[in-house]
Order: C-alpha cells, then structure tokens, then sequence
C-alpha cells in the first residue's frame, strides 16, 4: 500500500508538472505580423498585458491616463520638457464606450486633478500609493477584459482543474489507506493525513488554474506592439513632442502605446513606483499572499504626491506610528543597564572594570536619548486640530504568518507634515485619496481623538468611489515633510475651487460636512430624542447610528464599532445617582442645573429641568474616546432635556 501510495502521489505531480510546462507558454508561437485591425487598436493596457506575458505591470496605468487623454476624456499639456500637466476638460465625449478598467482610472484621475489640475506624474503614482484601492481594481478589470478580447484564458481549462482535483482526492485516499495499515491508532491520523495532502495538491492546482496563459491572437499582439513601439518611442519624435506646449491626440496616443510596451520614455511617471518606492504588478507590487493565493497585505510607499496647501508637492513618508517604541523604553533600558554594570562590577580581574564601563555608557546613552524624547513627547500639545488630505491607503502586516492579522492605514498631509493613522476597516473601505478631513489628534501620544470627511460619513460607498469614512485608532504623527514620516503616502488629489474658496479655519468641517453644522442641519434630531446619531459620531469620532429605545425605559442606544452610548432619563431610578456624583464626580460647570463626569469621563450625570439623565460610554474603543466626548454630549442633552423628553405620566415642558 505504501508502494501504490508513493506511485499515486507521483503521477499527480508529473501531470500537473506537464500541465504546468505546456501552459507557460502562449499557446502558438507568434510572429511580429501584424495582426490586423481586429487587434491592433487594442486599449494599451491589453497591449501591455500581452508584452508582459499576463505579468501586467504599473506601466499599464499611466499608459491608460495617456490613452483617456487622447480620446479626450482628459487634457494633458507640457508646460516644461518632459513635465505633463493634467487637466479635466470642458467638454468630453461620453463614457458609454469606455471599458471597466477606463472608468476607474478616469474617475481615479477627475478625483485627483479636481478643477486645478495635476501633475501627471502624481495621476501615474496614485495605483502605487494605494494599491488596494487603485491597482487592485484595475487591474482584475484588465484581466478580465483580455479574457474576454481573447488575449489571454486560463492556464488550465475547468476540465483540467477538475482531473486535478479528483486526482487529488484519489491520492487523499490512497495515503489514507497507507497511513492506516501501518498505524493501527483509530482514523485521527490517516484522516489528518489524507485531508493535508488533498488540500495541499487542490491549492497547488487552484493556483496553477487561476493563472493566464496568452492566447495565439494575444501572443501576435504582443510580439507586433512590441516591434511597433521601437519605431513610436523614437528619440527624435519624443523630443519634438517636448518642445511642444500642448500634445495632440495622435502623439498621445503614441507616447501611451510605447509606455505600455516599456519603451523608453523620458517623462516623470511613465514608471510608477520610482517615487513611493512600490512597483505595483511586480509580485503583486511585493504584497503578501496567504496559503491559499489570495491577496492580503499592501505594501508601504516610501514618499507620496500631497496638494495640501495648494501646491503640488512629495511627502516622504517612514515607518507605521504603532511599530514606534514609547522613549521612555530607553528610561526602563538605561536603568537595566546601570544594574548589568553594577552586576558586572562583582566579577574578577580586568573584567570587572571592561564590562561596567561598557554597561554604564550605554546606559548613560539610553538615558541622554530617553530624556530628550519624553522631552519632546512632553513638549508636544495635548490636541490638534487640523484639516487634512488623505494621501495614502495601505495594509500593515501585524504578525509573521498568514493567520495574523493586518492593520488599515491611511496618511494625511496638513500642508506642513505628514500624519499616520491605524483606522477601522469600515474607515478604511470609505476613504479615498484626496479626501478632505479634519483631524483631532494628539501629538503628544500620537492618538487619533477624531477624523470627518469634509462630505460626512456615508451609510454606504460605492465600491469604485468610496466616500470618507470614520476612523479612530493608536497612531502616531510622522515627522515633517523633510524627514521621514510615520505614514504611507499616495498622490492626493488637488481641491477644489470651489474648496479653496470656501475655506475654513483648521479643524472645522467645512460646509457639507456633518461634524459642526451651521443650524442644526442634518444634525438637528427628531421630536422626543435628545441626541441624533450625527452628532454622536461628531463627539466620540466614529461612525454611529441609533438603535432604538430599551424596552422599559425612557433610554436610546447609539452603536457604532467597538462602541455603545446609552442615554438614559428618569423621574428618579437613577436620581439616587446624583448624591454619590456629588462626592466622587468631576463637576461640569455650565451644564445644566448640576452635572458630573463618573467612571474615568466614559459616564456623565446631569440634572436639568427636574430631570436626571445619564449618559454612558462602553465599550473596546472608549480607551480612544476624545477627552471632552460625554461632556459634549451631556452638554447637548442638558439644552434639550426639559424640551425633548416626555416620561411617562409627566409632560414635557
């Protein structure tokens, strides 16, 4: 059994050896003919995935921009040689014949530029800033587009796929009737055994399968584009079309085709990554990939393109805030070293004096360099409040095997540094490059206290577009625009005129937000309730909607991730409250009659028109909670309390 076990196993791999062979190659060698008009006006995001033989890489992006704009969907001049410059035209053809792939680089690129323009270097680098969000989507729209072109199909064909899986299963059981003849234990082994090894080979031929593989036609495509391009990216015409002011479209069109095929050409862009210091399409752009192929963890761009502060410019970004260590680290370590010196003192001969000396000045060392950063930590204000653009999206890896987890990450630039946060998923999905927010942060621990969208949060994003989220998580900010950061970064798009125009001081949301709105708004709560979910999130920084009431009494529940508020009114079920508030609460003055901060500011008890109201905070996130959040939202309740609520057997007032 062992013997048919082992020659089981053996032909599955060498059937699966020789489907892999056969399928590495396109499936007819080609020449450079041409292959017809069928082909030959392919989009230069097809013509890249077939020169690089269904390795699409970053160049597919930008050639995609430069392709837009020679159908006149964008408009691209060259103020200086070898500087293209982005604009959203007046007028532009509609979008009807646009494939997928188009559309999102399109919306990518108008998001970016808004009514001010980008450079197109800044266009180009915004799949590497954030690749989840920009060159993820692009490019399995650009994989399925080949297939349906006919460029590309699958490795190996669902027939073959399924041969592979019964094969494997043949050969799960066959190890299963091996490993039980020899051990005589019960099934827990030969059934942990046979289990591995299926899935083992199914992954194996899971991911073979989900590869492509160049079709004939995509193979002639490649070979005639590539032979093509040699005569586009001539130096002569590349540098006529640098003395140029503006592109025409047929240049356009040309300089697109020879960046897609990775000529060599010499405009800022053309190879995403030189900058953020990330090759999207290299290895799924140096991402982490779990046992079973699917796409997990980002990786982190060394430097992003910010219009914070009306100017376009880079942001050098460094490491994630929460891998940093406390300087007080250096304290605790220098005092360990002076006990290793004073341990090391004991031993005899020269020893005794080599080993201390070593000790204590490493300990001196760690203390110079501990003090001073609780120096500067200490320096630092408590809060800060700031508008801000989102520059980069990214996925931190937070452990060391597949099972861990990963943490969201955005940047933002203020126009004078750069600022890193972990956020919540829900955060993550809902912002998007060139968001405007405003920011409550603490630089002095590195605490996110608060983030709003400039348009407020949205109940649901498209998936192409998503729209600002809420965040709130240990961060750190990153240092100034000259020095490394402690953030990811991508290009963040331009505001908008109207932005500009509009603009507000730092930290406060600007029109159409939902933190601070002018005269209630969409704040505004409704007859009977005290609070509206808008400015619960506005307090507490994250995301929040009502629940409802409790059964049974006059109290509504506010829930959010990791997070629940619950405001709670009565005659006298909880009146009995306000005597133990009076002896151990924080007093609120000017709110109310009375009011106090209980348990560590996450409950608030407050009387106001023979009323008492208690307002609670529970909950993994209340650790992040801002420091004024309940007395926020005890001073909101109190204004309204003897208005708003209507107890049973008493009127309200």
């Amino acid at each position: 059994m062992d013997a048919l076990a082992i020659a089981a196993a053996a032909a599955w791999l060498l059937v699966f050896g020789w489907c892999s062979a056969l399928t590495s190659r396109p499936a007819l060698r080609a020449g450079t003919a041409d292959p017809g008009q069928s082909l030959s006006p392919a989009r230069p995001a097809l013509v890249n995935l077939s020169v690089t033989r269904c390795r699409l890489n970053g160049a597919a992006y930008p050639a995609t921009i430069l392709d837009l704009a020679a159908g006149g969907y964008l408009a691209i001049s060259e103020p200086l040689p070898g500087r293209l410059w982005c604009d959203v035209p007046d007028s532009s053809p509609p979008g009807t014949g646009l494939a997928g792939s188009e559309r999102l680089v399109l919306a990518g690129a108008r998001a970016l530029t808004g009514s001010r323009g980008a450079p197109f270097e800044a266009l180009a680098e915004s799949c590497a800033s954030d690749v989840r969000g920009r060159w993820e989507p692009f490019e399995r729209a650009v994989r399925a587009e080949g297939r349906r072109a006919g460029i590309t199909r699958p490795r190996l064909s669902a027939a073959a796929r399924m041969l592979l899986y019964v094969g494997a299963g043949v050969v799960g059981a066959v190890v299963f009737a091996a490993v039980h003849g020899r051990a005589h234990s019960g099934l827990w082994a030969p059934t942990v055994t046979a289990v591995l090894v299926f899935v083992v080979l199914a992954v194996w031929a899971r991911w073979v399968g989900r590869q492509d593989r160049l079709t004939a036609r995509g193979a002639a495509l490649g070979a005639w584009a590539a032979r093509a391009a040699g005569d586009m990216a001539a130096p002569g015409d590349m540098a006529a079309a640098g003395r140029m002011a503006g592109l025409a479209s047929a240049e356009l069109g040309r300089l697109a085709w020879a960046v897609a095929v990775g000529a060599p050409v010499q405009i800022p862009g053309a190879t995403p990554g030189l900058a953020t210091g990330v090759r999207p399409g290299r290895g799924r752009a140096g991402a982490r990939t779990g046992i079973s192929g699917q796409f997990t963890g980002t990786p982190r761009p060394s430097a992003a393109w910010s219009s914070s502060g009306g100017q376009w410019h880079l942001v050098r970004i460094g490491p994630a805030p929460f891998m940093r260590m406390h300087p007080a680290f250096w304290l605790v370590l220098a005092a360990w070293l002076a006990l290793m010196a004073y341990v090391g003192s004991l031993l005899p001969g020269p020893a005794g004096l080599l080993v201390p000396a070593g000790l204590a000045v490493g300990s001196g060392a760690a203390a110079v360099g501990g003090a001073r950063g609780v120096a500067a930590r200490l320096a630092r204000p408590a809060e800060a409040s700031f508008q801000a653009q989102v520059i980069a999206r990214w996925l931190e890896h937070s452990g060391t095997n597949d099972d861990d987890s990963y943490i969201s990450c955005i940047a933002v630039d203020d126009g004078e540094r750069s600022w890193s946060f972990d956020v919540s998923r829900e955060a993550f999905a809902q912002l998007a490059l060139g968001d405007t927010v405003a920011v409550r942060a603490s630089p002095r621990s590195g605490k996110l206290l608060g983030l709003m969208p400039a348009r407020g949060w949205a109940s649901g994003a498209p998936a192409t577009a998503p729209a600002g989220g809420p965040a709130a998580a240990s961060s750190e900010p990153g240092a100034k625009t000259s020095e490394p950061e402690a953030a990811l970064g991508e290009p963040a798009a331009a505001a908008t005129a109207d932005a500009a125009a509009g603009a507000v001081p730092p930290g406060v949301v600007p029109p159409g937000g939902r933190w601070a709105q002018p005269g209630g708004g969409a704040a505004t709560p409704a007859a009977g309730v005290l609070l509206s979910p808008d400015e619960v999130s506005a307090a507490v920084g994250r995301p929040i909607r009502g629940t409802g009431s409790m059964t049974g009494a006059a109290s509504v529940v506010y829930r959010g991730e990791g997070i629940t508020v619950i405001v709670t009114v009565t005659d006298g079920s909880i009146s009995s409250l306000t005597a133990l508030a009076r002896r151990r609460g924080q007093p609120l003055p000017g709110v109310g009659d009375e009011a106090w901060l209980l348990n560590r500011g996450r409950t608030a008890v407050l009387v106001a028109g023979g009323l008492t109201a208690k307002v609670s905070a529970g909950g993994s996130a209340t650790r992040s909670l801002p420091p004024d959040a309940l007395a926020r939202l005890a001073a909101q309740v109190a204004e309204r309390l003897p208005h708003h609520v209507t107890l049973p057997g008493r009127q309200a007032t």
